[in-house]
């Protein structure tokens, strides 16, 4: 957390200008700049392919038992 020397207390990242400096001014950290989100896990992709393949599944069985 950014502390200003000036104002004697802690900032929130968000209540911080974008140039990093604290409500009444003073310069209290450098810009942080965006990390780039990390990659969805394998493990998640299979999980989501095979949901979708249980569901087809599904989704054949009550087409098949109307007809």
């Amino acid at each position: 957390m950014p502390f200003c020397d000036a104002c004697d207390r802690f900032y929130n990242p968000n209540t911080l200008d974008p140039s990093g400096d604290c409500p009444e001014g003073h310069h209290v950290a450098d810009p942080v700049e965006d990390e780039p989100a990390p990659p969805v896990p394998w493990h998640f992709k299979l999980m989501l392919a095979l949901l979708v393949a249980y569901l087809a599944w599904r989704f054949m069985q009550v087409v098949t038992d109307v007809l």
